[in-house]
């Protein structure tokens, strides 16, 4: 028997190489030792190959040796169950009914005690309106599958804690008698991301206002239209104005609101039909208050949804300004041209008796004392005229001011 014979029968890899020079052996062929020569092992048919390296002389020699890669049920049971109780995160096996068997130390993120949670359905830990996530889920496992999704759990203290599953079904003779699983606590990442959601909605709702504001021609109208687009997003709002220091109504339902002053509020409203913390935002433009909205038991807001809804109130305030400027100026068009009316005919006035008044001075039939007489009575006419045009002078004036107050 030759050298090439003997390492051909030989259970070991090898393979030999030098610049101008390779051998390798039928192990080395079957399990591509040649290929994989740079990497660390081989797996092939279910077995590990530990991959071995050396220079001999000119010569890079590797051989790939079996590595036993079976361990006993009592090994396996061991590290199950050092992984289960170490596992950073919640562990839980669950039977087929959903109660929990057996949770790993972890649970503790929920703060319950182990013998509050063995034995009880899972849908202990989760809201009311969780449930049938956690039994969609759970029915999917046992039927084979492997699911992951996120629910929003409930701690010892009643406090939601957004925990990401994965669960899959745990087997016994081949048949599925539960589940296992492991939870991730998500809840800084899962609020973080419902507050951008919930900003971003705000957002889409500013940016609809903004679009409304020169579509209308008047507050009443403007509101009235806030308040339904609102609807349309699950929020009820109430809307006033102010005229005279009065809050005056300006949606539907909103003098069953118990508002009483004009400011900024954020928390518990005293209103008999709050369920929940509401938002008062006064209207404003440049200081002044022009009106108020609440956004009625509207819940928890972050500081992001809060300055929103803030800036939603100086937009209002900006479109009623507008709309009062520009009514403003239709008044004092319609002054304007009104007065050019009443000169034109104040003109006509002054210029009938003075022309009477010249007439009969050139009249030489007529005496000196009649003519007198005539142009006396032609002055009074003029003055008349001139108290008229004075009359009309004040009017304007006073409408002037009245239109600039409520501007």
């Amino acid at each position: 028997m030759n050298f090439e014979e003997l390492f051909n029968k030989l259970p070991i890899a090898i393979f030999v190489s030098r610049k101008d020079f390779e051998y390798e052996n039928e192990k080395a062929r079957e399990i591509g030792l040649k290929e994989n020569r740079d990497s660390s092992c081989i797996r092939f048919n279910n077995s590990i190959y530990k991959i071995f390296h050396d220079r001999i002389l000119d010569y890079d020699v590797y051989l790939a040796v079996e590595h036993p890669d079976k361990i006993s049920d009592a090994e396996r049971l061991s590290l199950y169950l050092h992984f289960f109780k170490e596992a950073k995160e919640f562990s839980f096996i669950l039977d087929r009914n959903g109660r929990f068997i057996d949770v790993n130390p972890s649970y503790e993120i929920l703060g319950f005690k182990k013998d509050e949670l063995l034995g009880k359905n899972s849908r202990f830990i989760a809201f009311e309106d969780q449930i049938e996530v956690l039994r969609k889920n759970f029915g999917k496992v046992l039927k084979g599958e492997t699911v992951k999704f996120t629910f929003k759990a409930k701690d010892a203290k009643g406090e939601a804690r957004y925990l990401e599953v994965l669960e899959w079904p745990r087997y016994l003779n081949g048949e599925i008698v539960g589940s296992e699983g492991v939870a991730r606590d998500v809840t800084e990442s899962k609020k973080l991301e419902i507050e951008l959601e919930r900003v971003n909605k705000a957002l889409k709702i500013l940016n609809q206002v903004q679009k409304l504001i020169f579509k209308e021609r008047d507050e009443y109208s403007l509101l009235r239209r806030v308040y339904l687009m609102m609807k349309k997003f699950g929020i009820e709002i109430h809307a006033w104005l102010m005229e005279s220091n009065k809050l005056i109504e300006a949606t539907p339902g909103a003098s069953r609101c118990n508002v009483k002053t004009v400011e900024f509020y954020y928390g518990k409203c005293q209103c008999g039909e709050a369920r929940n913390c509401s938002l008062i935002v006064p209207i404003t433009h440049e200081g002044k208050i022009l009106g108020l909205i609440a956004f009625c038991s509207i819940g928890e807001l972050s500081e992001g949804e809060i300055s929103v809804f803030s800036q939603l109130g100086e937009d209002l305030g900006f479109a009623m300004n507008h709309y009062q400027v520009e009514r403003h100026k239709k008044i004092m068009s319609e002054i304007l041209v009104e007065n050019l009316k009443q000169f034109e005919k104040l003109a006509d006035k002054l210029r009938n008796p003075l022309a009477i008044a010249l007439g009969y001075l050139e009249l030489e039939e007529v005496s000196c004392d009649e003519k007198i007489k005539e142009i006396e009575k032609q002055l009074k006419r003029i003055m008349d005229t001139i108290e008229d045009l004075r009359f009309q002078e004040v009017m304007t004036f006073l409408l002037t001011k009245t239109s600039e107050k409520k501007v």
